[in-house]
């Protein structure tokens, strides 16, 4: 009965692909007819290989099989298995595979290959190449891989065939373990073209297998496989069928939730895409389409139900890929900060960017530039810059100073007062002038906290100045003025704050409120106990 659901839900595919190939070649690319198309047929191959993979469609002797059976007459005749069937006569092509791991983009980009013109295909170096070229990794051609079409007819060969084989041929034939065993061991030969040789017999032996055989044995060989992809120096053509071999492994490993197993192979993809591992620019591009192909939707959908649930107790293995597929998410990441409502989700989510580091300061000055985001979403831009930041990107932050908002204002100067080393001081007193009364007061705080010299002049015109404030907010401006001073130590305010506290008026204007005389001595023991230390040393 399960077979039976499994068949009619694979006839409904061959439906659904026949629609989408009609709908791309009648349609412009952003209609929305082919997304849907693709869309449904898309989820139907995920229903369908959760059941069963790979899901095939084949061509024998002119006729169709599905699953490895052959269609009755009445359905060889139907509308979509004919078109379909012709599509692979007219290509020279007997089979199509779909492999779990497949995803939305894979299969858009396939199925506009195969809606081309046969000839125009052709022209363009065939459809193997093109799919190659569209590193379209979970649909494979031509593996040959059949089961019995009926118990009293010859039965089709189950394994992987070249070129030349027959049934007839055993198993034994194919390369043993101990001939792949050597192959894997001269990857490591100081001699080139050894090198190179066992390199392309090694990849020919992976692609001619089976998609749950080729992921068997590439578990068996991860480990040598990295360490020849760390070591290797030149982006030949077997070195990129390996690397995509270890991707589709690798997205076997995420979709199982294996990622712990998942991560020193992908450690290796990132060290040389970031740099860590020097390689040639061919030979980084491999490795960031890897990591790209790697860091679809899908993935780092369930990547992130494990990082924000810590249902499988992995969540630690799931924040260490997100953070390894580094700027290739930066962007999605950021999108997340914007647009996550859960607190505790977004707060996982800043984590991680603060994992990239460095690398994600362009992409935050960009965003920060939008005055009109979101309050909270710049806020928490600043918090972000303000730990990964430094001195020469402490600037960006300026403009945060003057937000609207007293939260951003408050994460910028934060943030600004952690990175920004010798900026500071020009950073706040640039914005000093056009301040809030609040925000004037925290500037003067943090002036004083990292006692910037340079500020003392504007501080003093500033103490001298009548302001137009309330006399309490004028009184508490004063004495943060003179704490701020104190903190300094510089012998330039000397004079100005000797002559606020020792006498009844001041440049002939009437007496300082004994607060701000009190504030201006304290500032003075301040200055000359500093003096007194410097002077012991």
């Amino acid at each position: 009965m399960a077979d039976i659901d499994l068949q009619l839900k694979a006839m409904d595919a061959l439906v659904l692909m026949h629609t989408a190939i009609k709908n791309v070649q009648l349609y412009p690319p952003a209609s929305p007819t082919i997304a849907n198309s693709i869309e449904r047929l898309y989820q139907l191959l995920q229903e369908i290989l959760r059941m069963e993979s790979p899901f095939i469609f084949a061509e024998s002797e002119k006729k169709a099989l599905l699953r490895g059976k052959l269609l009755s007459q009445k359905d060889q005749e139907t509308i979509h298995v004919s078109t379909l069937l012709d599509i692979l006569l007219n290509l020279g092509i007997k089979d199509i595979f779909f492999d779990k791991g497949l995803t939305k983009e894979e299969l858009y980009s396939f199925i506009k290959l195969f809606s081309k013109r046969p000839e125009s295909t052709v022209s363009e170096g065939g459809l193997h190449k093109l799919m190659q070229e569209n590193r379209i990794a979970h649909i494979y051609l031509d593996k040959k891989v059949y089961v019995a079409v009926d118990k009293d007819k010859e039965t089709i060969p189950s394994r992987p065939q070249e070129p030349g084989d027959s049934s007839s041929d055993r198993p034994d034939d194919r390369p043993g373990s101990a001939d792949i065993i050597r192959l894997t061991d001269k990857l490591f030969n100081e001699n080139a073209e050894t090198r190179f040789y066992s390199s392309n017999e090694l990849s020919r032996i992976i692609e001619s297998l089976a998609p749950d055989e080729q992921i068997n044995l590439l578990k068996k060989l991860s480990g040598k496989l990295v360490e020849w992809i760390k070591l290797e120096i030149m982006a030949t053509p077997a070195y990129k069928k390996v690397c995509y071999s270890l991707q589709r492994l690798l997205q076997n490993f995420i979709l199982q939730e294996r990622f712990a197993e998942a991560i020193p192979i992908l450690d290796v993809f990132s060290d040389i895409h970031t740099g860590l591992i020097k390689k040639e620019n061919k030979v980084r591009e491999v490795s960031r389409e890897v990591l790209e192909e790697l860091a679809s939707q899908d993935n780092i959908q369930i990547l992130f139900r494990e990082l924000n649930t810590n249902e499988k107790h992995k969540a630690t293995e799931a924040a260490h890929i997100l953070a390894k597929f580094d700027d290739i998410i930066l962007n999605k990441l950021l999108d997340m900060v914007k647009d996550i409502t859960d607190s505790d989700e977004r707060v996982r989510v800043i984590h991680l960017i603060r994992r990239l580091g460095y690398k994600a300061i362009p992409a935050i000055k960009e965003r920060i530039s939008n005055i009109n985001s979101p309050w909270y979403y710049l806020r928490n831009l600043a918090y972000i810059l303000g730990h990964i930041g430094n001195e020469e990107s402490a600037y960006i932050l300026q403009p945060l100073l003057l937000h609207k908002n007293d939260k951003v204002r408050m994460e910028a100067l934060k943030s600004i007062s952690q990175i920004g080393k010798n900026q500071r001081g020009a950073l706040l007193l640039s914005v000093l002038p056009q301040a809030d009364e609040e925000l004037k007061v925290n500037i003067i705080e943090t002036l004083g906290k990292i006692r910037c010299t340079e500020a003392v002049p504007n501080l003093l015109d500033m103490l001298k100045s009548k302001l137009s404030l309330a006399r309490e907010e004028q009184i508490s401006l004063q004495q943060k003025i003179c704490d701020a001073l104190g903190a300094i130590g510089s012998p330039e305010a000397i004079d100005t704050l000797s002559e606020i506290a020792g006498s009844k008026s001041f440049l002939g204007l009437r007496s300082y409120p004994v607060e701000i005389k009190y504030a201006a001595k304290r500032a003075l023991a301040s200055i000359k106990r500093r003096q007194e230390e410097d002077a012991k040393k």
